[in-house]
C-alpha cells in the first residue's frame, strides 16, 4: 500500500511540475524578433527561468523598462552564464522574441555586452 501511494504522489508531482512549465510559443511570438540595448537593473535569478531587467531608451527619448525571460539558472551555468555574468548598471545588447500579450516583455535568445562580447547564447 505505501508503494502505491509513493508512486501516486511521484506521478501526481511529476505532472503539476509538467503542466506549470510553459512552451516558449505559446507566450514569445517568433515572428516578432526584436533588439534591445539598455542598462540592467535587475537579474532575477531563480527557477523555472531566470529575468533581467532593463532601462531602455525609446524612440521618443523616455526611458522604457523591460524585462527579459532567461533560461533556467542551471542550465544558464552550465553554459557558463551566471549571476556574476552582469552587473547593474552594465550596458546589455537583447536579441530576442517578443511576448504575446505583455508589451515590454521578451524571451531572450542573445545577450551581448557593450563591447561586443557574446554573454549568453540560448
Amino acid at each position: 500500500m505505501k508503494q502505491r501511494l509513493l508512486v501516486l504522489a511521484l506521478g501526481i508531482g511529476a505532472a503539476t511540475s509538467a503542466w506549470a512549465h510553459h512552451s516558449l510559443a505559446a507566450e514569445f511570438d517568433s515572428k516578432k524578433p526584436i533588439k534591445l540595448n539598455g542598462k540592467l537593473t535587475k537579474l532575477d535569478w531563480r527557477n523555472p527561468h531566470a529575468w533581467v531587467y532593463l532601462d531602455v531608451k525609446g524612440a521618443d527619448g523616455k526611458t522604457e523598462k523591460w524585462q527579459c525571460e532567461l533560461g533556467s539558472p542551471n542550465a544558464m551555468t552550465r553554459a557558463g552564464f551566471n549571476q556574476d555574468s552582469i552587473k547593474i548598471g552594465d550596458e546589455l545588447y537583447i536579441d530576442g522574441l517578443m511576448a504575446k500579450k505583455d508589451a515590454k516583455t521578451c524571451s531572450t535568445r542573445v545577450i551581448t555586452d557593450a563591447e561586443g562580447n557574446t554573454l549568453l547564447r540560448q
